[in-house]
Formats: C-alpha cells, structure tokens, sequence
C-alpha cells in the first residue's frame, strides 16, 4: 500500500459534508467529478467505527470490529485527501483531509479491523488515522528499528478472526509490527525492490511495482510460497495495492493512477479506471473486507 506523496491543503473537510466529492468511473474508465452526487450509500455515512486511543493502545474497548465501513478499500491522494473506495462500484467517496503534524509526504498505509488507518509518512513517523473522520494522531514508533526506515504495510489474518490479525511491514526484509508496544520483529529477506503488502484471510501478499509481480509470502520467513504477474508495471510510478473480493486492486501512476483489478483465479489483469482524476500514493483494505466475489 505504497504512499509517496508530497505536502498538500491542510483545510479539514468532515466524512459528512453536505455535498461529499464523489469520483465514479465512467464507462470509459475515466474516474469523473460529481460535485452534485448523492450521498453515498448508507454503509459509508454512519461512523459505526468510532474513534481510537493510542495513549491505551489503537482503539478503545467499545470500538466496533468490522462495522460496514471497514470493508471497502481506503485510498490516499497526493494532496493528503482520504478516500473510501467500492471496487464493485469503482466509485471513490472522500472520507476528508488527513492533516498530521508533519510537513512530510505520506509513504504507506494498513487499515485494521477497527477502521483505524495506520499511516508512515517519508519522515519515517507513524500515526493513526480515523477512517470515519480522516482525523489524525501520532505514535510512539521509534524511526530505524532493525534497519527499516521506510516500508509497505499490510494486515493478515492470524488465523481465524479469533486469534486476532498481524500488521507486516516491507522494508529492508519482512518484518511485523506490534501497534500496541510498536516495536518491529525481523522475519527474513525479501527480493522484490519496492514492495506493499495486503492480507488476503490468513496469507499475505507483496506487490512489485517494477515487475508486476505478486507474491504470496511465508509469514515467518518472508519466503514466496505462490507467484503472480500482473500487467501493471510501472517503474516510477507511485503505487498502492489491497486486496477486496478475493481479487488484488493495484494503483499506479506518475500524474493520474489508474486502477487494474487482477484476478488469481483466472489470471487476469484488467483496467478498470483508465484515469482516477487524482495520483493516489496509498491503500489499504483490513481483514474484514470480503475475500470472495459476491454472487451475481
């Protein structure tokens, strides 16, 4: 969930404006402006989330655990607008403006399962993010721990959702993050240049922007247990990668991303948004987003 981005508006716009900005792709594939759209669905307007604490670890004990708006993917634009996005709808609704005290660029980003947006910005700070209210605030991460100072980011399953789920950065190699103590474990090497990760249930997949390569890791070890080759290669282009439905959503681009769904089943990539209106520099889906295609 690759985030590269540079510093942008710092005007706070709420999840519930009375006209929310919503971006629907056309049937060209070209992601429009409504500034007249209805509101969006119900799902993406009622705060069923909540809020969080970091000072008593990421949430509050009466936080809700996949309420119905952290089953979609959540995206970052350059100017630090946070967007939910429906991929069964290819619609984009901005959620607000992610003003963290940094003047720093965004680099990556993972979504729990209590809709809280874990975001690293290029300054190597963490912080957390509400994705109800794109409101921000910061964490005791010690920048540089075990060699990492940038890294991808994404959430995988333990095993059921019982057993709780793991956040897994990729730097220098593959490591987890603990978001209660914040401290970085090393798992082992990886090979793939610039990498983001997303949880698909229990395994973990890393993105190569320079190969289009996606790659299903051991979780201990950080070796590659499955290989897929998507058409979405880009070497300078700022990208980001989540999973939903069972299939992998990959943005990419210099000025403009475009979107393109690949699918494992048929090993297929297909572009589905030939031009987003934004350059969007991070995503992330959590663990309770859908893992299987709906009926239809």
């Amino acid at each position: 969930m690759k985030a590269r981005s540079f510093a942008g508006s710092l005007v706070v716009l709420g999840a519930f404006a009375a006209m929310p900005l919503v971006h629907c792709a056309n049937s060209e594939g070209t992601a429009n402006v409504d500034l007249d759209a209805a509101a969006p669905p119900p799902d993406a307007a009622v705060p069923e989330a909540g809020g969080f604490n970091v000072s008593t670890g990421p949430l509050a004990p009466d936080d809700v655990e996949c309420a119905e708006t952290t089953k979609q993917i959540y995206v970052l634009a350059t100017d630090k607008s946070l967007y939910r996005f429906y991929p069964d709808k290819l619609q984009f609704v901005r959620v607000g403006q992610v003003a963290c005290p940094t003047v720093a660029g965004t680099f990556s980003m993972a979504i729990d399962r209590h809709g809280t947006a874990w975001v690293e910005y290029t300054d190597g700070r963490l912080f957390a993010v509400d994705t109800t209210t794109a409101t921000c605030k910061p964490t005791p991460f010690r920048f540089g721990q075990v060699g990492f100072e940038t890294f991808g980011m994404g959430y995988s399953l333990n095993g059921d959702s019982t057993n709780g789920e793991t956040l897994y950065v990729a730097g220098v190699g593959l490591a987890s993050l603990d978001t209660k103590t914040f401290d970085l474990k090393f798992l082992g090497s990886l090979t793939y240049g610039r990498t983001e990760l997303t949880g698909l249930d229990k395994q973990l997949f890393a993105f190569s922007v320079e190969s289009g390569v996606i790659a299903g890791l051991n979780k201990t070890t950080g070796e590659t247990n499955v290989t897929y080759r998507t058409s979405a290669v880009n070497e300078r282009a700022a990208f980001a990668f989540a999973q939903w439905g069972g299939d992998f959503w990959v943005f990419t681009g210099n000025d403009r991303s475009i979107v393109t769904q690949y699918s494992p089943t048929d090993d297929k990539s297909t572009v589905v948004v030939q031009n987003t209106g934004m350059l969007i520099v991070g995503a992330g889906s959590s663990t309770c987003a859908p893992t299987t295609k709906a009926p239809r």
